[in-house]
């Protein structure tokens, strides 16, 4: 006997729902509905929402839903009282906020945020968007992200939900809906963060397969054009529609690779979805929010497959500090004082984006995480502040104010110990912090403006994930590492003291006297000839290995290796070579030798170019390595060999700026040193004493010099 279907109401509910989601939220638009691009767009300038003279307030995480109610007074008087200025809710606490589906309770995070208040502490409110509870995946199994083997990540991880799938995206719009009506106007929030650490995970759940179908059909319009790009007519992977299309999966890569062009374009796709999902949170969050009130997202510091440029509705974005992870760049004990390089290059990638930023999670001890979790070298928490500060950070927030007590963050240090009221070593470290911003602050002179020195040694690293993802994709060596390859040379840059910003295509040049370029392969005319008005005008382009290669398709261009290039270098790239294991090459560069074991590129220069540098052995012994020339009221260098410590590279940039007559500092890696406000800042990651080069007409206001290692030292000029 056939059984008599039947359709509950509320299945029709859901059905509602989800065509209304898919109706008004466009797989290519991240708009909600009735909210137009002039109101997504009517935002204030982002450093209006801080107040200079403030420099960098302090907070710390809390979580109240893992702690007795009858402790949060107690703990939001002392974090108060030990000089934080704001604390952060609700990111994690999906379950709390709507215990069962459709019924929100907000009764806890308003006493919460009432006892934070009258402790004096402004909140950070954040979307628990990345912990889906566990009624919506009994529910919905489908909203979970799927992995290539069909696998689906389930309950009890973080981030676990597919950003194609509606039915979740439904639900996110109605808990981040339901908080910020709930919170509309209310003057205790300071701001908000939508997600957490947005990690932009490839996805092959059938959610995912059609958005990104549809996402090829908005770019490539026909299929045809999609097979010219991806390289159809390559072992007859073209396809006759798009519904044919499969998500590539970089792990089926072995000696028979997938299509370099269909595994970045995945990667876009997977990036514009991260960046769609953050969008649509802070449309919704904008109605509701004062002017003043901000909305940002964390992302990692080191983040690969999200790109923050992408989420263009957010007022700015932030990142997550961790600087020790185990590793020992600098050797001796600096696996105590951490990766040298972390905070910086973070700092002067985040705050270009939109001119602020923030560090939401740094680093208050030992973590859990690491494959390695040592002590931190006392001093060194508070080392990072005052770089933090150098950075130009508006703020600072620690993860997290109560060591935890249970689960899988046990191991994680927190401002306060297991008892809850006594303050780790880290925690002192931070009041000690807190104190010396106050301390600043009393000196800071709103008419400061950066030394004429300084702007004219002012360096932009263009940089776009587009490039570092197809280089990722075809490192053509085991030796290759992008993120590496790059830290060589934003590492020579700070060996000058020189500022430094990240900057992409569509930004102005004309702002940096110098300009490098780490193997920018993916290029267009459009490009080359903005690179070349740039130094014709009176910059100094420094391009590197890999740069120029490939269309902004992946593809080679039908020339000589980087032939839209040739014009500009007054050079051709002959070819170029890789080494194995345990073996180096030498490059002479001004008498020296300099060891390369990455990446080399025989360079033929052509007339009016000087050649900077030149290999000593192989069987190219003699060809030029790195060359540069004179373009107009600037100049153009070409550096040709990649080597693993950066040695040749931190000399050959150095030498541009001496060229171009420029004064700079000589710092030795792990030393940096930065202006910020009137103030200027040192830091030490070394084992060793360094004697900054503090003028004499200078007071010195925290620290000493010499630097000490795991410290800082911060100045001003006398009368200024």
């Amino acid at each position: 006997m056939k059984r008599k279907q039947t359709i509950s109401l509320r299945q029709i509910l859901l059905c509602f729902f989800i065509l209304l989601c898919m109706t008004n939220c466009n797989d290519e638009s991240s708009k909600r509905p009735g909210i137009t691009k002039s109101k997504t767009e009517k935002k204030l300038n982002s450093s209006a929402f801080f107040q200079k003279k403030e420099l960098m307030p302090i907070g710390a995480y809390y979580y109240p839903e893992q702690w007795p109610k009858e402790q949060w007074g107690r703990d939001f008087k002392n974090m108060a009282a030990f000089g934080f200025e704001f604390t952060h809710f609700a990111e994690f606490s999906w379950a709390q906020l709507e215990p069962k589906e459709g019924f929100f309770d907000f009764v806890w995070l308003d006493e919460a945020i009432d006892k934070a208040s009258k402790a004096g502490l402004k909140v950070i409110l954040c979307t628990p968007s990345a912990c889906p509870p566990a009624w919506m995946g009994i529910n919905h199994p489908e909203i979970y992200l799927t992995g290539f083997d069909g696998n689906r990540k389930e309950h009890g991880l973080r981030g676990n939900a597919s950003l194609s799938n509606e039915v979740y995206l439904m639900y996110v719009d109605k808990i981040v809906s339901a908080m910020a009506r709930h919170y509309e106007g209310d003057k205790r929030i300071l701001g908000w963060q939508v997600d957490n650490e947005p990690p932009a995970i490839a996805d092959f759940s059938p959610s995912a397969k059609t958005v990104f179908h549809n996402w090829l059909k908005d770019k490539y319009k026909t299929i045809d054009k999609l097979n010219d790009s991806w390289g159809g007519s390559f072992w007859s992977t073209r396809y006759d529609n798009f519904d044919q299309v499969v998500i590539p999966d970089e792990l089926m890569n072995n000696e028979d690779k997938l299509s370099p062009h269909a595994v970045l374009d995945f990667r876009r796709f997977t990036a514009d979805i991260t960046a769609r999902f953050l969008n649509r949170q802070a449309d919704i969050i904008r109605k509701y929010i004062l002017p003043s009130q901000w909305i940002t997202s964390n992302y990692t510091n080191v983040t690969i497959q999200s790109d923050p440029r992408r989420s263009d509705h957010l007022d700015f974005p932030t990142f997550t500090m961790y600087p020790i992870n185990g590793r020992n760049e600098l050797g001796g004990d600096n696996f105590r004082t951490g990766v040298p390089y972390k905070i910086y290059e973070a700092c002067d990638y985040y705050r270009p984006i939109n001119g602020v930023t923030g560090i939401m999670e740094l680093q208050p001890g030992q973590v859990n995480w690491a494959p390695i979790n040592p002590q931190p070298e006392p001093g060194v928490i508070h080392m990072w502040l005052m770089q933090a500060f150098a950075g130009r950070c508006s703020f600072v927030c620690t993860y997290r104010y109560r060591h935890p007590l249970f689960s899988s963050e046990m191991y994680h240090d927190g401002i306060v110990g297991t008892d809850g009221v006594t303050l780790s070593q880290g925690g002192r470290e931070f009041v000690q912090a807190i104190n010396d911003i106050k301390k600043l602050r009393t000196q800071y002179d709103s008419t400061a403006v950066m030394p004429e020195t300084l702007l004219k040694i002012k360096t932009g690293i263009l940089w776009s994930h587009d490039v570092m993802w197809d280089l990722d994709i075809q490192p053509q060596t085991a030796k290759w590492n992008t993120w590496k390859f790059r830290n060589n040379y934003t590492s020579a840059v700070k060996s000058t003291a020189a500022p430094m910003d990240f900057i992409s295509e569509k930004d102005d040049f004309s702002k940096y006297p110098f300009l490098v370029a780490p193997a920018y392969d993916l290029i267009d005319e459009e490009l080359v000839k903005k690179w070349q008005e740039y130094a014709e005008n009176g910059g100094n382009l420094i391009l590197t290995c890999r740069s120029g290669y490939k269309d902004k398709n992946g593809h080679f261009f039908e020339s000589g290796w980087a032939g839209p290039l040739k014009k500009l270098l007054g050079s051709s790239i002959e070819y170029f070579d890789m080494l194995p294991d345990g073996s180096t090459g030498t490059v002479n560069f001004d008498n020296c030798d300099y060891k390369w074991d990455i990446w080399s590129e025989v360079l033929s220069p052509g007339e009016g170019v000087d050649v900077l540098a030149a290999y000593s052995d192989q069987f190219y012994k003699g060809k030029p390595a790195a060359i540069t020339r004179k373009c107009g009221r600037g100049s153009v260098t070409y550096i040709g060999a990649a080597t693993n410590d950066g040695l040749l590279e931190r000399q050959l940039v150095r030498e541009i700026y001496k060229r171009a007559g420029s004064k700079i500092e000589d710092l030795p890696k792990g030393i940096y040193m930065e202006w910020r406000d009137g103030f200027y800042v040192a830091v030490n990651y070394t084992d060793n004493n360094f004697d900054i080069p503090i003028p004499t007409d200078a007071a010195i206001i925290i620290g000493s010099n010499p630097v000490s290692p795991a410290n800082a030292v911060i100045w001003k000029l006398k009368g200024k």
